[in-house]
């Protein structure tokens, strides 16, 4: 929606839920897995600032993520 530009102001949502579920999915409650959950925690933060700003692709998926 933000790409197609026009309105009067951005378009958002509520951000959270949508950078909680991969990394709680990730980490398990599980100290192991705690790079992993922070790895797939950016990752979101990523995405999810890029649709912000009208800019995300699902190709933008694949690209790695460094931590």
């Amino acid at each position: 929606m933000n790409r197609l530009g026009g309105g009067p102001w951005k378009l958002s949502f509520s951000y959270g839920r949508a950078l909680q579920h991969a990394p709680q999915h990730a980490w398990k409650g599980k100290a192991g897995n705690v790079a992993a959950a922070q790895k797939a925690f950016l990752h979101r933060a990523r995405m999810n600032g890029a649709a912000a700003l009208g800019k995300y692709t699902p190709a933008m998926e694949k690209e790695p993520v460094g931590v």
